[in-house]
């Protein structure tokens, strides 16, 4: 990387000049630089080698050497400013074009998007913070869940219709509610070359059933080299419904695993893993998928930090905010909503009081109605009454006097979240206005101690708008049963049970969402915009937005903008 100062003895140069290739001699370089000819003769070197001029001396006292310009002031800058986009240091980019927003938003754009490179098309998107944890068994966030659909693949999944569909399995039947078989696909492989075994989608099953969502699992077996039954200990009519949850994905067995498989996990999916730190991902088309292998060679997500990343698009930072009255099949509300989860197991709220002034105290509208203008817009926000748009179920706003505090209430959130902080701002105000102690606490990947939580501002990320999609929030994600009053969410669990035992189809979602409301468990916030809209997509096809605000890199496509 070339150093500022020559940047700026270059755009000294430019300007003396006016850009116009001339004669000179060694010494006016000397005296329009203000440095000795040996640092001038240096300095025309570093500049030739980075293909800015091109320098040629002439021998011999008064003769003229040649200096002539290959490149103007802007294209150097936005050249540097490109690199500085590669390291990931957008305000050095931003200083570089200076200070000039709109200029770096054009070069942001220029460099990301869809490229031809080396004969293959990539796609560059940018984003907020890295994404670092891609194993689907750990705790991992919404656009994390996206990727690991990408890289992973289960025994079923769901199309972009959300309809159940085959995935590693190729069909299954149930031989009866406590008894399921699939059919695996033969010569399936891993994206390190190893074939897909039997055995290692049983070790990837076991490991689920420690979780809620699959305790119900009591024993997988292979009936032969591509069958495998699995065996529960009571009744469900929906199993092939619950193994689409990201965290079904079948895994490399751990004995192949490396040490860095969070952040570079090997799966069977349309996309492998090739680059994954803090300033780039890279997902490479996987050439032996044994689906239609994706179109798009090469997926690259590069980390712009939230100040900057919505200047340029797609923009999957933050939400898009429709225009006009009309809602178009563009732009829709995400499927679920960012939530306040009280701690009623060990936290200020096991207290009803408490529980009942943090409802209608924090209510959406209550905090909607303190953030700012400008940040309403930004955020694409709307005030939530509900889990999922169009729920009624919370409207509080009542003035309450809170009880007697003995110490601060403690709040916790993401803090690489575009939204969250400044929400946190609100809660805390509101809450102070009240003569009462906050304290925040801010985290990313570690799980805080629960006893530390009395407020935790969460979002739903939800994988898709069906109303069964809750079952795998509740249960596996969402942390309500570590926060949750134990009868509470064994009520919870029994509605969902009662709806496994069954061979209906409509889950009641509704009801268990109003349950969540109204026992005070959980205060919705807001719902944002999502979407990927049609006129900044260019020449990507088919970039229609998921429940988790991306798009499936798998089925989209580039359409040459002319064909002579």
């Amino acid at each position: 990387m070339s150093s500022p100062r020559l940047r700026v003895q270059f755009e000294t140069l430019f300007e003396h000049y006016n850009g116009v290739d001339c004669g000179v001699q060694l010494e006016d370089i000397t005296d329009i630089l203000f440095c000795t000819r040996r640092n001038a003769r240096i300095v025309l070197n570093k500049m030739e080698e980075e293909g800015w001029i091109e320098w040629h001396p002439s021998p011999g006292r008064g003769k003229l050497s040649q200096l002539i310009f290959k490149r103007s002031r802007a294209d150097v800058s936005e050249t540097l400013a490109r690199r500085y986009l590669e390291e990931g240091k957008v305000e050095q980019a931003l200083k570089v074009l200076d200070q000039d927003t709109a200029k770096l938003a054009q070069v942001v754009e220029n460099y990301l998007g869809v490229q031809e490179q080396e004969g293959q098309q990539v796609v560059r998107l940018p984003y907020y913070r890295p994404l670092s944890i891609l194993n689907p068994l750990k705790n991992i966030r919404r656009s994390e869940r996206h990727i690991v659909r990408q890289v992973f693949s289960g025994l079923t999944k769901l199309d972009e219709n959300e309809h159940l569909q085959p995935d590693l399995a190729h069909t299954w039947e149930m031989l009866s509610p406590k008894q399921w078989r699939f059919y695996i696909r033969p010569a399936v492989r891993f994206h390190n070359g190893d074939l897909l075994t039997a055995e290692a989608i049983i070790e990837s099953l076991n490991a689920l059933r420690s979780r809620n969502l699959f305790s119900h699992i009591e024993s997988i077996s292979a009936v032969q080299k591509h069958i495998i039954d699995i065996h529960l200990s009571r009744d469900d009519h929906h199993l092939p419904v619950l193994l689409t949850e990201s965290c079904a994905k079948v895994l490399l067995p751990q004995i192949n695993r490396s040490d860095e498989y969070d952040r570079f996990p090997v799966g069977t999916g349309p996309y492998k893993v090739v680059q994954n730190d803090e300033k780039k991902l890279t997902l490479q088309a996987f050439d032996s998928y044994f689906g239609f292998r994706p179109l798009i060679d090469s997926v690259e997500v590069w980390v712009i930090d939230d100040v900057h990343s919505s200047m340029v698009f797609p923009s999957l930072s933050k939400p898009i905010a429709p225009q006009t009255d009309v809602v178009n099949d563009e732009v829709e509300l995400d499927p679920g909503c960012t939530y306040l989860l009280l701690n009623r197991n060990n936290g200020l709220a096991a207290s009803e009081q408490w529980a009942s002034y943090f409802s209608q105290r924090l209510s959406s509208l209550n905090v909607f109605n303190q953030l700012p203008q400008d940040k309403i817009i930004e955020l694409g926000a709307l005030p939530a009454h509900g889990l999922k748009p169009g729920w009624y179920h919370h409207t509080r706003q009542a003035l309450i006097t809170p009880p007697k505090a003995e110490r601060p209430i403690n709040i916790v959130y993401y803090a690489k979240h575009p939204m969250f902080p400044t929400l946190v701002k609100v809660l805390c105000s509101l809450l102070e206005q009240d003569g009462l102690e906050v304290a925040q606490y801010s985290y990313d990947d570690e799980l805080p101690d629960s006893m530390h939580i009395d407020i935790w501002l969460k979002p739903m990320g939800i994988a898709n708008h069906r109303d069964d999609a809750i079952i795998g929030w509740l249960l596996d994600y969402s942390d309500i049963a570590m926060m949750s009053r134990q009868e509470d969410f064994a009520r919870w669990t029994s509605e969902i049970i009662r709806w496994q035992r069954s061979k209906q189809t409509e889950f009641p979602a509704h009801e268990i969402g109003k349950s969540l409301v109204q026992t005070n468990q959980l205060i919705p916030m807001f719902h944002c915009w999502l979407g990927v809209s049609k006129d900044q997509c260019g020449s990507l096809q088919n970039a229609k937005c998921n429940a988790l605000g991306w798009f499936d890199f798998s089925q989209v496509w580039v359409k040459p903008h002319s064909i002579e």
